[in-house]
C-alpha cells in the first residue's frame, strides 16, 4: 500500500463556520479575562490602570487573528 508520508499528506481543515465560532469564542474569552483583570485591579488597588483600557480592547482582536491564522 502506497501511502504518502505525513509531510505530503494534506492537512484536514475545519469548516469556515467552525473556525468563525472558535475565533469569536477565543476573542470573547480573552476580552473577558482582560475585563476581569481590570475589575479585579480596581477592587484590589482601588484605582483603574487607564493605560490598560485600550490594551484590553485591542488584545482580543490580535489573539483572534493569530488563532485564525493558525488554521490557514
Amino acid at each position: 500500500m502506497n501511502t504518502p508520508p505525513d509531510e505530503q499528506r494534506p492537512r484536514k481543515r475545519l469548516s469556515n463556520r467552525t473556525l468563525t465560532i472558535l475565533t469569536w469564542l477565543v476573542a470573547l474569552l480573552t476580552l473577558g479575562a482582560g475585563v476581569g483583570w481590570l475589575v479585579y485591579s480596581y477592587f484590589v488597588d482601588l484605582e483603574v490602570p487607564y493605560f490598560a483600557i485600550p490594551l484590553v480592547l485591542c488584545v482580543p482582536v490580535i489573539v483572534a487573528v493569530a488563532f485564525r491564522n493558525m488554521w490557514d
